[in-house]
């Protein structure tokens, strides 16, 4: 991950393809992360007006773990296909052991805890 000090608003979805939609179609605040069936996919572009960059993690086994960073891709440039064969190649776990791979401790919060920060404006 680009930014280890950032505060991710973690909110879960539905679908690979609701979430290709989403990272394919959408400029996304830079605190926006999206959870779908044991992964992470958090908002780690530069700003708003860069290419949305995602870092994905894969949630750890044990609460005493840390998540994994399994992948970073920059969706902004995708398109929905291309973005929903990437998430359905994720969920399939074939990303899950890459050499890329390593522990991080993102800071993560519901959109309740959460509420608006300085990306959010």
């Amino acid at each position: 991950m680009f930014h280890s000090n950032r505060i991710w608003c973690v909110q879960p979805i539905d679908s690979a393809e609701e979430l290709a939609k989403w990272l394919a179609e959408y400029t996304m605040c830079c605190c926006c992360g999206y959870k779908l069936d044991g992964y992470l996919f958090l908002n780690d572009s530069t700003s708003a007006d860069g290419a949305q960059e995602y870092a994905v993690c894969k949630e750890p086994v044990a609460p005493d773990q840390p998540h994994r960073q399994i992948e970073s891709i920059t969706f902004g440039w995708c398109t929905y296909e291309r973005s929903l064969r990437f998430i359905r190649e994720i969920l399939a776990g074939q990303y899950d052991n890459s050499d890329f791979a390593q522990p991080v401790l993102p800071s993560l919060q519901t959109p309740a805890e959460h509420g608006r920060c300085h990306f959010c404006a």
